[in-house]
């Protein structure tokens, strides 16, 4: 055995009390269970350590914490960056991001803040895999080798760190409310002034307070997948969120954050502020607003770090690296895929050719297509 493997093993592995097999989290049975004798073991599912911290604390004091004990490890990929710790001892040699087999062990020697909660895995792999093969197989558009890749890529259950964030908010806003109405104006059509009925706007002016409380914006972070695509395999249930117990990554994957708490936070605001102006816009009222303006003071901000699983597939297609993902609580899917530009080609192709052929049979006399209301064909 290597010594690179003699890490791993002494590290990552939990040995069985009664066989001195390996354990690890079952998503099946929602247990700690050994693979070769069957033994399980339940995980206290309390939350009373899942709890917000002060944000401005934690970033003045970011710089100030100690780093993990000595014999902790993390896998680090040689090609993109990405960070994530091993829970077993069958390692995975590529990585979940972007499907790169430089995969090294590094100690920790970096300052991190440790999670506080984690949902572990409701989605088993069997089940991640069919909910895999049914999306890349789906839609006319994407090149039929895609397809493929349903049976040769697989999938890697991985939990991701993210940042949850809270804030109260106080907003001073202004803006207009456009209220649609119609009216007969004489307009010039084919030559001659007609009366026909158009669209005008109302415009009043409005003004107001909001005040607002944001629970758990949620962000990634991670820099190695997409915020948006994480959105769009959200809702996570966080009720469900339990304190954190590194043996729920017992066969699993774990990534360690590349966006600290600061960071997270930019683009959590970017979120809070994008809600506000939606809110905003929802209090000025009206068909459609104008010149919309809002200041906005945050508050008691807090933060928690918590663990999400999710399934993650990155292939490439084309030497362009696509990403798939699946809550693995909940199963809900999303990812990318290629278009099929022949196809794209061949559709445009075929909607000219119809339309050049009845220009043809209309101009030839051949057929006559009048649109008064109904449609009358002639040949």
């Amino acid at each position: 055995m290597s010594d690179q493997a003699q890490v791993i093993e002494k590290v990552l592995n939990v040995p069985c009390p009664s066989c001195g097999g390996g354990l690890i989290y079952s998503a099946e049975v929602l247990r700690i269970t050994c693979e070769y004798c069957g033994y399980g073991e339940d995980i206290n599912e309390a939350n009373d350590e899942v709890e917000e911290a002060a944000l401005q604390k934690a970033i003045e004091e970011s710089e100030k914490l100690v780093p993990e004990e000595e014999g902790q490890k993390v896998m680090d990929c040689g090609n993109c960056g990405a960070k994530f710790m091993v829970g077993t001892k069958d390692v995975a040699v590529d990585c979940a991001f972007c499907g790169s087999r430089k995969i090294n062990i590094e100690a920790f020697e970096h300052k991190y803040i440790q999670p506080v909660g984690i949902i572990p895995f409701r989605v088993p792999n069997e089940d991640g895999q069919i909910l895999f093969e049914k999306w890349i197989k789906r839609g006319w558009f994407h090149p039929r080798k895609l397809k493929r890749l349903a049976k040769m890529e697989a999938l890697h259950g991985i939990y991701l760190p993210f940042w949850t964030y809270d804030a109260q908010t106080e907003s001073n806003w202004q803006g207009e409310a456009g209220h649609h109405y119609y009216a007969n104006q004489r307009v010039m059509v084919n030559g001659r002034m007609q009366n026909q009925r158009v669209q005008k706007v109302r415009w009043t002016r409005r003004s107001g307070h909001l005040s607002h409380f944001f629970d758990d914006i949620l962000v990634v972070a991670s820099e190695h997948v997409q915020q948006d695509l994480m959105e769009k395999i959200f809702p996570f249930k966080l009720d469900d969120v339990v304190n954190y117990d590194p043996r729920y990554i017992l066969g699993w994957e774990a990534e360690v954050y590349d966006i600290n708490v600061k960071d997270g936070y930019n683009i959590g605001e970017r979120i809070m502020d994008q809600k506000l102006h939606h809110l905003v816009r929802a209090e000025i009222g009206g068909d459609e607003q104008r010149n919309v303006f809002l200041q906005t003071q945050k508050f008691n901000q807090t933060f928690k770090h918590i663990m999400l699983p999710i399934w993650i597939c990155s292939y490439k297609y084309q030497n362009k690296i696509y990403q798939f993902a699946i809550n693995g609580q909940t199963g809900k899917v999303n990812g990318k895929k290629p278009i099929s530009w022949y196809k794209i080609g061949f559709l445009i192709f075929l909607f000219v050719a119809i339309i050049v052929l009845i220009i043809y049979l209309k101009e030839s006399g051949t057929v006559n297509i009048q649109f008064d209301g109904r449609r009358r064909f002639s040949f």
